[in-house]
């Protein structure tokens, strides 16, 4: 049986990391990063910042106890997941993001609602998401049960820009054994817009192929997930969001850490992180490898089109 342990070195490999601050909403990640480290065959950490804690006896109790829940939710979960808990004093994005450095994968939970707690944490959340150097998972409020059958969804805005983003989708369709839906939008391209409009058939032909020409390395690589394309004209918030209703993922990507203009910051990202109705997994292009080498579209697997009561044991905790 695993025992927690507060781990205050830092691994060469951390695995999946999870946050909890002690609320139901890191309850929530917890579970969802135990099924993640589960399929990956990875360990988790639960990591709670506890600025509060330094010298504090109350204060750590309080952190003591947080992380005992947290592991213990864990542990019921799935007994198999090797799990380790840390506490730190610092801030929590400051924690997440020296975590991150470490990690195969960082997740946090995120509410969608006006109460201050769901605030202070959404604002956590959107602030590592647009700087860790590693796949930042942000999982929704509620108990998310993934629907084998149901795609991963990831939104485009340039394949290139973007290839992060696709290789991380594409390869947890593949561990999910599940399909992927790539959205591609491009506001502000006129002439693009145009052809998505369908005024006439060959142009939307055209764009279609066009779209599935770049994602030709993916599909040849992967070509056990069925892939399906969606092109939509203008802003792509409302679309994601709409077709984020039947999907099991969600996948953003950003412009990395150093561009001046972070999708992640801007309308459309941080509508549908506070909107979506399935966990989103926001990317930064430095973070993963892209795709292999381009092969001929003519090799790449077919594409379809569209239009588009926690228990705790605080004795276990040493």
């Amino acid at each position: 049986m695993n025992t927690p342990r507060d781990q205050h070195d830092q691994d060469e490999h951390l695995g999946v990391v999870v946050g909890v601050d002690g609320s139901r909403l890191g309850l929530d990640a917890v579970r969802w990063a135990v099924a993640e480290a589960r399929l990956r065959g990875l360990p988790l950490q639960i990591l709670h910042a506890a600025p509060y804690s330094a010298g504090s006896a109350a204060g750590l109790h309080r952190a003591r106890d947080i992380l005992a829940r947290a592991f213990t939710v864990a542990h019921r979960a799935d007994p198999g997941v090797q799990v380790t808990t840390r506490r730190t004093e610092h801030t929590a994005t400051a924690s997440l993001l020296d975590a991150a450095r470490h990690a195969e994968l960082l997740v946090v939970g995120m509410g969608g609602g006006d109460r201050p707690q769901e605030l202070l944490i959404g604002s956590v959340a959107l602030e590592v998401s647009g700087h860790a150097p590693c796949p930042v998972a942000v999982v929704r409020g509620g108990a998310h049960r993934p629907v084998a059958d149901r795609p991963v969804l990831v939104g485009v805005d340039d394949v290139t820009a973007d290839a992060a983003a696709l290789t991380v989708g594409f390869t947890d369709a593949h561990r999910h054994g599940s399909g992927i839906v790539v959205l591609h939008a491009r506001p502000g391209a006129a002439p693009f817009r145009a052809r998505l409009a369908g005024h006439t058939e060959a142009a939307r032909v055209a764009a279609w192929a066009e779209l599935a020409g770049a994602l030709a390395p993916w599909a040849a690589r992967f070509p056990d997930v069925p892939l399906e394309l969606a092109l939509v004209p203008g802003q792509p918030a409302s679309p994601l969001l709409a077709a984020a209703v039947d999907a099991r993922l969600l996948v953003l990507g950003t412009r990395g850490r150093r561009a001046p203009a972070r999708a992640l910051f801007g309308s459309t990202s941080r509508a549908v992180l506070r909107r979506s109705p399935v966990p989103v997994v926001v990317v930064s292009p430095d973070t993963v490898r892209p795709a292999p080498e381009p092969v001929p579209a003519a090799t790449a697997a077919p594409a379809t089109s569209a239009e588009v009561e926690d228990p705790h044991d605080r004795s276990q905790l040493r």
